[in-house]
């Protein structure tokens, strides 16, 4: 017999409460899972989120020059030095070349000091990564690093990452109607009608990390995931909790959609498509504020005025789209 079951949950002085739902979080390792692994994963345990066809070519050349990130202490003298070597962007001229800077960084006590040490740009077409402009006085390894970006790059070509496999979690977590809690990393609240599915999820994560193909430098297990949930009694006390949490997830959420739709409206983006995701966006989060006031026993309406500027904002990108199907341009 399990408490999902009985959807009740005992006390320390004996008496039993209801369950309001459960407290989640997880967090990962540094993943490189091959992107026809997870695929595999997905289908095996009958989760329902797949990764539609391979890596983009440009995020792999981003995520293998991000990976360089070194640290250096040296002594000069008599003076203690601490550099950084990293890679930015450089402006783009062409439209197949992806160009960044490996650079070093001398840190300083008003003003650092900035060194290049090479380029290395991604052609597009022939999807290849090149090393040039190299400063051959810097004493650097500069080749050592191209050779880690060019593992990496091969790595990432193939493989998802945590942004990725992390995304495909939210996508899946959404789906159980829970709301982010205002803490540093992956915490959630799920409601009790959905609490089932948590399972799954952990079992996706679980695979996802057994595939793991990175490895620490210090031994660290980088196949284990931290994931647990815990059981949210329905009390005055955890629904106030709660509350404050739902209108701190809501309240993003309306920021972040104002935003985008705002940027739509300053571009003339007059898409009905786009329009029409937009609609049952709001939709769905009207949705699920009325849901959350039978889960929570509360009224939440503290942030109304917030959403009818939204539905505003909404409806003002509706009538940009409408004015140019009738006049055939954008408004």
């Amino acid at each position: 017999m399990r408490a999902e079951d009985f959807i009740i949950v005992n006390r320390e002085d004996g008496k039993s409460e209801d369950i309001l739902g459960k407290f989640m979080y997880f967090s990962l390792p540094k993943l490189y899972v091959n992107v026809d692994t997870v695929n595999d994963i997905c289908e095996q345990i009958g989760f329902p989120t797949k990764y539609n066809g391979k890596p983009p070519i440009i995020d792999a050349f981003r995520n293998a020059t991000g990976e360089i990130h070194d640290r250096i202490e040296e002594t000069v003298g008599l003076e203690k030095r601490i550099c950084k070597i990293f890679c930015r962007d450089n402006m783009r001229v062409e439209q197949d070349i992806i160009s960044r800077e490996l650079v070093e960084e001398t840190l300083n006590k008003s003003t650092n000091k900035y060194r290049k040490l090479a380029n290395i740009t991604l052609d597009k077409e022939t999807q290849t990564i090149e090393l040039s402009d190299v400063d051959m006085t810097s004493g650097r390894d500069i080749q050592g690093y191209f050779d880690r970006i060019q593992k990496y790059f091969n790595l990432y070509r193939e493989c998802l990452g945590n942004q990725s496999i992390e995304t495909m979690a939210e996508k899946y977590i959404s789906g159980m109607h829970a709301i982010g809690i205002s803490a540093w990393g992956h915490h959630y609240f799920v409601p009790k009608a959905y609490m089932q599915g948590v399972s799954l999820l952990e079992d996706f994560l679980t695979l996802v990390a057994d595939a793991n193909l990175f490895t620490y430098a210090n031994k660290r297990d980088a196949k284990h995931i931290s994931m647990n949930a815990m059981f949210v009694v329905d009390n005055e006390e955890q629904c106030k909790k709660m509350t404050q949490e739902f209108y701190h997830d809501l309240g993003s959420q309306i920021a972040e959609y104002q935003k985008r739709i705002g940027k739509l409206i300053q571009n003339g983006n007059t898409n009905q498509k786009v329009l029409d995701r937009w609609v049952l966006k709001i939709q769905t989060l009207a949705t699920r504020k009325k849901e959350y006031e039978t889960i929570l026993h509360r009224d939440l309406s503290g942030m109304d005025e917030e959403f009818a500027m939204l539905e505003s904002m909404c409806q003002n990108y509706k009538m940009t789209v409408k004015r140019s199907q009738i006049f055939g341009v954008a408004a």
